[in-house]
Parts: C-alpha cells; structure tokens; sequence
C-alpha cells in the first residue's frame, strides 16, 4: 500500500488562519459591549440630569416663593451630571419661568447658578437673575418712582418713553419724557435724555430754557428702592433696554438657597 497523500490548498492560494477569524469575532464581541456601555451611559446620565433638574425646580420655587401655577423649567448644564454628582457640584443649572410676578412686575425670568453643592447646606458660587418686562408691566413701577401722573409707558429706541402732563400758567401740557434706566447703589433710576411736546423733541438743557425751573419737575433723576421685592441676599446690579421690554439683573454671591436670605424680602429706607 502506498503511504496517505494530505491533500492542501491549491498553489497560491492560502487559507485564513483560525487565529484571525477567532481575533476578528473577539474584537466584534468587544465593540458591540463598549457600545452598549456608552449608550447605557448616556442614557443613566440623562435620567441623572432629568432628576437633578426637577429637585433644582422644587428647590427654587421654594426660595422664590413660586406659585405652582407659574411655569418653572430647570436644566442642568456641564459635563456628565454623574461625575459632576460624583465630584459634590454641579457647574451650571438654568432656570426659565415664564409670567413669574416680582412685586408690582410680571415678567420673564432666567436664573443661571454655577457652582451648585450636593449639600444643600452649603452655599452655591453665584446666583444671577435676569428679569425681562414690557412697557405695559412698567407703568406702575414707573407712576411710583416718577412723581408725576403717567398716561403711557413703552420701551422704544434704547429708553424708557413716558407719556405725562405738566402743568403751566393753570394749563395741562401733554409731554413724553424718554429716560433712561440704570442701577444705582441697588436701586432702579431713571434719568431723561430728552422730552418731546408740541411735535419738538428737545434736550434737558433745551427744556430748562423754554420752562425754567418749571421743568425740574420732570428732569429731576428718580430712584426706587426693588429691594422689597427681591430677598435680601438678591442685589439690582444692572439694567438694559432690550427692544421693547427692559431686563432688571440681579446677583448673589456665595449664598445658600434655602437660607434666610432667600426666605424674607428686603427693606427700604424710609423716604
């Protein structure tokens, strides 16, 4: 009997190794698995921030004293909530509320906190809140702080354009004095630029010519103390005119949310 021939590939032709198809499934099996963690993550860490931000909301609407009927929607920004949750604090949180009322105003609001602790206990970086209202909002504000009777009120051109009546020699003079509003030692003043009457659009100098001291009445700059209607650990700091509606800023620094400073209003200084 002749010996067994082994019969093998062709020539030129070669097989692929076991050890390949084995290393190729392997790192299949890896690829899928690290795929699954990832997404797994991403979705844990959304439900972390979902979590995070409905706790800052209930936080927040207790501190502010916000009716439930008034909307409240609170993000958690930054990096992964889980490492952030890990870390002890969280880097920044939005809130957004819609027709939230602040004293005599009803406006739109963003507060923006960075550097939150997980321990409720302890004081967060900075807190800034951004409160934006229209004309028709201001007219009440604006009627406490001017002295003088108010027939309109809207934001136009930068300023703050307030339809009044001065009254000269027994006769009523319908007038627009244009002010414009700024923070000053935490309070909210408003100083003209320019009156328009009888179809003149004239300077505070121009008016002090044509009235004299007549016109002290409406050029004099007026201030009004916000700090009743904010907590005390809140300060005016900042205010814009937007379009047609003017954003009032305030900040705090270095306060917790749940301390007396955020439970009671502040005071103003008897006039």
């Amino acid at each position: 009997m002749s010996d067994p021939t082994t019969v093998g590939p062709p020539p030129g032709v070669v097989m692929p190794p076991r050890r390949r198809k084995r290393r190729v499934a392997l790192w299949s099996t890896l690829a899928v698995i690290l795929v699954a963690l990832v997404v797994g993550a991403i979705a844990l860490d959304g439900v972390a921030r979902a979590y995070a931000g409905a706790l800052i909301e209930k936080k927040v609407r207790s501190s502010l004293s916000i009716p439930a009927s008034t909307p409240v929607d609170a993000k958690v920004g930054g990096a992964s909530v889980l490492l952030q949750l890990l870390a002890g604090k969280l880097e920044r949180v939005d809130v957004t509320s819609k027709g939230l009322t602040i004293g005599a105003l009803t406006g739109d609001a963003l507060l923006t906190a960075t550097g939150i602790p997980i321990d409720q206990s302890k004081p967060i970086d900075r807190a800034r809140l951004k409160f934006s209202v229209d004309g028709a909002q201001l007219r009440t504000l604006v009627g406490e702080v001017s002295g003088l009777p108010v027939n309109s009120v809207t934001v136009e051109s930068g300023a703050i354009a307030i339809g009044t009546t001065i009254t000269v020699l027994g006769i009523g003079i319908p007038v627009t004095v244009a002010v414009t509003p700024s923070a000053v030692d935490g309070q909210l003043a408003l100083t003209p630029k320019s009156v328009q009457f009888n179809g003149q659009t004239l300077s505070p100098a121009g008016l002090r010519t044509t009235f004299g001291s007549l016109a002290d009445a409406i050029l004099t700059t007026r201030k009004l103390c916000v700090a009743k209607y904010l907590p005390k650990a809140l300060t005016l700091d900042s205010v814009a005119v937007n379009g047609t509606s003017v954003e009032l800023a305030v900040t705090a620094d270095n306060v917790t949310l749940g301390s007396e400073l955020f439970a009671t209003k502040g005071v103003c200084a008897a006039k």
